[in-house]
């Protein structure tokens, strides 16, 4: 695998990959890392990659000129270009296997208030954060990309290693226990010192299903779990009472049905329902299309991004994500068809 990082501090990458499995990736061939100072694609002799941000505001915005040929000259033909940014969809185990299987990617460190738009439209094929926090740039979040998709190469870790890990199945790992088999009045269970290979695997897989019920329950609606572990997880615990005066004043501040639905964890039927009944007078419904172009959709779809997650990433339900993508496949047939 061949990663480029495009960077305004280069010099901040080189520690990091010098140790443990990214170092050992490099020198057994796996990965081929490449960081570049994106001031090298500059023309002018003061080599500016910054200006001012149109309509004014605080901070600077960095320049589409150097920034987009520093990605023309790095991606070649098969770089997938990532933006990293605190906008972008939030980075987890799937997204790194996803990436893992790109022979290239190139990876772009936001900066200062951010990138021109125009560069995320021509040149990104997808933006990720590693959380829902600001960063002083996207450097050390191009760190934790590197890692979690390099130790998912093959070869660069043991497979057995990666079966039974966290997130592996959308569950978190169980416990763990080494010598001695007794410490400060505290001993291992029993089943783990039994030599009960069979017996021991029941264990961590119920010790992984208690633990992400109790610490992610969020997790388990796509965990790959059997119909009868379903049935025996815990109920999950009821969620804060919406209040229809929530409901009212993020709809009057203009937010959409289908996007508070998305906030309060219902229904937008529900929301429209609630809202009428509160005496709310609900907006006519808008006659150009709610959320993202059939272009926007399909760029992202053909990174390998579920309809599901489309729809989170968008804030739009299903159904609109499956209508735009049914636009692009018209769209193209119509652009196929000869003329009459």
């Amino acid at each position: 695998m061949r990663i480029d990082v495009l960077t305004l501090f280069p010099r901040m990458f080189a520690s990091p990959f010098e140790e443990s499995i990214v170092a050992r990736a490099r020198q057994g061939g796996r990965l081929e890392l490449a960081v570049h100072d994106i001031r090298s694609w500059t023309t002018d002799r003061h080599h500016v990659v910054d200006d001012a941000p149109y309509g004014g505001g605080a901070g600077m915005v960095l320049k589409p000129e150097p920034l987009a040929r520093a990605i023309r000259a790095t991606r070649g033909e098969d770089g997938h270009v990532v933006l990293l940014s605190a906008q972008g969809r939030v980075f987890d185990h799937e997204a790194a296997r996803r990436l893992a299987a790109q022979a290239h990617l190139v990876l772009v460190c936001g900066h200062y208030e951010g990138v021109d738009e125009r560069v995320i439209e021509g040149d990104v094929d997808e933006e990720l954060s590693i959380g829902d926090y600001v960063l002083t740039g996207g450097e050390l979040a191009a760190m934790v990309v590197i890692d979690a998709v390099t130790r998912l190469v093959p070869g660069v870790i043991e497979p057995s290693s990666l079966a039974d890990e966290s997130h592996t199945g959308g569950l978190l790992e169980g416990a763990q226990y080494t010598r001695p088999p007794e410490w400060e009045g505290r001993a291992v269970p029993p089943v783990l010192l039994s030599g009960d290979h069979v017996a021991i695997a029941k264990w961590r897989r119920a010790e992984a299903i208690r633990r992400t019920a109790e610490r992610r329950p969020d997790l388990l609606g796509s965990a790959k779990l059997t119909p009868s572990e379903r049935a025996r997880l815990p109920r999950p615990k009821r969620s804060r009472e919406v209040r229809d005066a929530d409901l009212a004043e993020a709809y009057r501040s203009g937010v959409g049905s289908y996007r508070i639905a998305a906030r309060f964890g219902i229904s937008p039927a529900t929301v429209r329902s609630r809202l009428r009944a509160a005496g709310v007078r609900l907006r006519a419904p808008r006659s150009i299309p709610r959320g993202p172009t059939a272009a926007e959709v399909a760029r992202l779809r053909a990174t390998g991004l579920t309809v599901r997650q489309l729809a989170s990433h968008f804030g739009v339900s299903h159904v609109t994500i499956l209508d735009r993508l049914k636009k692009t496949k018209a769209g193209g047939r119509r652009r196929a068809e000869p003329p009459a």
